[in-house]
């Protein structure tokens, strides 16, 4: 597929696989997003939070306002301090989501979207993620999963239309999409559930399906289907236990879903190198193509 903006292919990464985040690498510096950091002094769950707000670029945004990713365990959505010694198209252990967006948008893939990446407290990240007070052995977690919604809601979507008040940003429930991986994937679908009037879209890979002896399989089968777009997936290669439990999930979401929900178990295995692979499709689900 041609980009929307033809532009030149450097030889040196001419020999790498045909990848949104690679082909980025590729694009002239006016056609690719910019990341803008922040921090927010939250009432809720109250401390700082570090928001990394990434915005498409003027020449690939077009006039529609804009989708909204709201992604988990932000310090992953892109690239961490570290990678920089280390050549972008090697650079491993994170989403790289900035330059999935904007291969995708340069290939005409997806709508644009604003992505804001919500940083998480690492020792509180099993309580604000998971709704419900449960164990794992003799670890007890979960119980603020309720809070964490409203902090987005009523904290994190305000700061991010104040700190881009130029941009048009979409104002539908569908276009609100919470993304997250592992227990992140939880707080996703679970959002996606739960608020489908505030958050219309959900994103997870390889969501912890088992957590409370899989309470979102419970919370899926009761009400009156699953309203929201929903696009999920586990690994092949991921501990056997997981995945039966993501199937279980995967079946009553589809079931209950009908078109709205793409979940299935797909080649790849627990971490996030595969899951931003396996990311684009997920994307397209949930955001569909421009129109």
């Amino acid at each position: 597929m041609a980009c929307r903006i033809a532009h030149d292919l450097p030889a040196e990464l001419g020999a790498l696989p045909d990848r949104p985040e690679l082909h980025a690498l590729a694009m002239p510096r006016h056609l690719r997003g910019e990341i803008d950091d922040s921090l927010l002094d939250c009432q809720r769950l109250a401390g700082m939070r570090l928001l990394r707000t990434y915005v498409p670029a003027p020449a690939l945004r077009g006039d529609a306002p804009l989708p909204v990713l709201l992604v988990n365990d932000g310090h992953k959505a892109f690239e961490a301090a570290n990678h920089a010694h280390v050549p972008a198209w090697q650079q491993s252990g994170t989403l790289q989501l900035h330059r999935v967006m904007d291969g995708l948008l340069c290939r005409g893939k997806v709508r644009p979207a604003v992505v804001v990446a919500v940083a998480t407290h690492a020792k509180n990240r099993a309580d604000h993620y998971v709704p419900v007070r449960t164990r794992l052995g003799d670890v007890e977690f979960g119980g603020a999963g309720d809070a964490y919604l409203d902090l987005l809601e009523h904290e994190v979507l305000p700061a991010v239309r104040r700190r881009l008040p130029g941009i048009a940003l979409a104002e539908t429930a569908a276009d609100r999409v919470l993304v997250g991986f592992s227990i992140g994937g939880v707080a996703s679908l679970y959002g996606a559930m739960r608020r489908p009037h505030v958050f219309g879209g959900a994103v997870a890979m390889s969501p912890s399906a088992w957590v409370d002896d899989g309470f979102l399989t419970r919370l899926a089968n009761g009400g009156a289907g699953v309203g929201a777009r929903i696009a999920a997936d586990v690994g092949d290669a991921e501990k056997a236990a997981i995945r039966e439990h993501c199937r279980a999930l995967f079946r009553t979401l589809r079931e209950r879903g009908g078109g709205n929900v793409a979940a299935d178990e797909v080649a790849g295995n627990h971490h996030e190198d595969s899951w931003r692979l396996r990311l684009p499709n997920l994307l397209r689900h949930v955001l569909g193509a421009p129109g």
